[in-house]
């Protein structure tokens, strides 16, 4: 019996051991992206219309490549990722320095648009006496050579939060560029994802037409249409939309998910989905 016993101990840690061993192949293989985490908080104050001031703190807490095959990939990534999601200009030395530019130069008011940003302040808000951005950009999918990144954006208004946002961008691992929809789609292909789309959320929410869907809020389907705002899943591509865009403010951010199966008559010769 004991003998019994030291024979299965003897198989359960070669089990184990060859367990370990094929995650860290796999690890090496696959190329994983190891990811960071930092935030950094700048204030200032801005005039508004009635000469008086606004006092303005933004949050920003990102999650950013930090490790990625080798030394010379990994950098080329973060280039990459600082110049599309902080407007980090070429030589930008890190990460850390490209996220306090980013704040400042959001606080400043002066900033070019990078992918995504909605944030806006009408000085004609008088009543608003503090305005805080919190902006966290964070991994949603990595997988297959692509790598996804969600920009949530939340405003809170004198201590209220008075609205937020998602925006996704997707960059393509294998050739470092940032993924468009004709890296995935054929260009004549889009007004019919587009009635998928609209079919998707007539089934999605239980209706039979789009009439129905406007007495559910959708109150503006002309501008349903293929953007940019995409990510994706095991299953499919999913759409997002700003609220008030198709729908009113208080339906939120319609989302409408559409599986690859579906989509593969509109794949572009190259389309990236066929890694899916």
């Amino acid at each position: 019996m004991n003998r019994y016993i030291a024979f299965c101990a003897i198989v359960v840690m070669l089990i184990l051991s060859l367990t370990g061993c094929s995650g860290n192949d796999r690890q090496v293989a696959g190329g994983e992206v190891i990811m960071a985490t930092d935030s950094v908080v700048e204030t200032g104050a801005f005039r508004k219309s009635n000469g008086e001031m606004c006092q303005m703190k933004v949050t920003l807490v990102v999650s950013y490549p930090q490790s990625y095959k080798d030394s010379a990939t990994v950098k080329e990534l973060q280039q990459l990722f600082g110049a599309t999601m902080l407007n980090a200009p070429k030589g930008t030395s890190s990460i850390k320095e490209a996220m306090k530019r980013y704040a400042q130069a959001l606080v400043s008011q002066d900033s070019q648009p990078a992918s995504g940003d909605s944030l806006s302040m009408d000085a004609d808000e008088i009543d608003i006496d503090r305005f805080e951005p919190h902006i966290a950009i964070k991994v949603v999918y990595d997988d297959n050579d692509v790598l996804t990144f969600c920009r949530e954006e939340t405003i809170a208004k004198n201590g209220q939060n008075t609205s937020m946002s998602h925006h996704y961008v997707s960059f393509d691992l294998q050739n470092m560029k940032r993924i468009t929809l004709s890296d995935m789609f054929r260009d004549d292909s889009y007004d019919k994802i587009t009635a998928l789309l609209k079919a998707k959320l007539i089934d999605d929410k239980g209706v039979s037409n789009e009439d129905e869907l406007n007495d559910l809020g959708y109150f503006n389907l002309p501008n349903l249409s293929v953007t940019g705002n995409f990510f994706f899943t095991s299953r499919g591509v999913t759409w997002s939309y700003d609220s008030s865009v198709i729908a009113v403010a208080s339906v939120g951010e319609p989302t409408i998910s559409i599986d690859y199966s579906d989509l593969e008559p509109y794949y572009s010769d190259n389309s990236i989905l066929k890694r899916m």
